[in-house]
């Protein structure tokens, strides 16, 4: 009985992953449940052992890509040193990889869109996701201040840091999730290398004094 309820929820992952990873590449329209469960090696029937509907899917593949592309991300850029992390992300969200490979990227360019008229469900588990994300950023940022509320009382000093930190945040996910989206419309390669080069060193100025160039040789 516990080996079918994990191989349950090892096939439950499988889906999980396969759509998140089919959603970033091709929206969410465009993928069919037959054809996301025969990639995951499923019948489409068995869908339905796992999830109400595509909605349901939708909403956990969400927050498992986000999570996911979150996680990969944060942890490269923690191998640098506290004052260029901030720097190491921005230098890592902005490439040309990340460009042409969406289905093995960050979600917020390929799929806001689309979760803006989705289900109330599917809106609820992206926002809790970017929340996460917001919230970790924010962690990244306040370390790379070194704020530690001497100027006034250290709970309040910590608070407003923590607030500031927050909304930085989430600024710079706004500026990079845009600068990518509009990068990959744009066909000229010229204008979208372009695009992601100023704006890397935008953001890099901005929010951390350090130029991007040497964030990754600091690693």
């Amino acid at each position: 009985m516990r080996r079918s309820k994990e191989a349950k929820q090892q096939t439950h992952a499988r889906i999980v992953e396969a759509a998140a990873r089919r959603f970033r590449a091709d929206g969410i329209a465009g993928v069919a449940i037959t054809d996301l469960m025969g990639e995951a090696g499923l019948t489409h029937g068995g869908f339905y052992a796992h999830f109400d509907n595509k909605d349901a899917l939708v909403s956990e593949a969400c927050g498992a890509g986000l999570a996911q592309s979150r996680g990969r991300m944060l942890e490269s850029v923690r191998k640098a040193p506290a004052e260029r992390r901030v720097a190491a992300f921005v230098a890592r969200y902005l490439t040309i990889a990340h460009r042409d490979h969406p289905e093995a990227g960050c979600m917020m360019p390929t799929l806001s869109a689309e979760v803006a008229r989705s289900a109330p469900a599917v809106r609820a588990a992206y926002t809790q996701a970017i929340k996460d994300y917001r919230d970790e950023l924010a962690s990244l940022l306040t370390a790379a201040d070194g704020s530690d509320g001497s100027d006034g009382s250290a709970e309040t000093g910590d608070a407003v840091a923590l607030v500031e930190a927050s909304d930085e945040a989430l600024v710079l996910l706004a500026g990079l999730a845009g600068t990518m989206l509009l990068a990959r419309a744009i066909d000229d390669p010229d204008l979208s290398e372009r695009m992601l080069r100023v704006n890397r060193e935008f953001y890099g100025r901005v929010f951390t004094g350090h130029s991007v160039a040497d964030a990754l040789t600091s690693m």
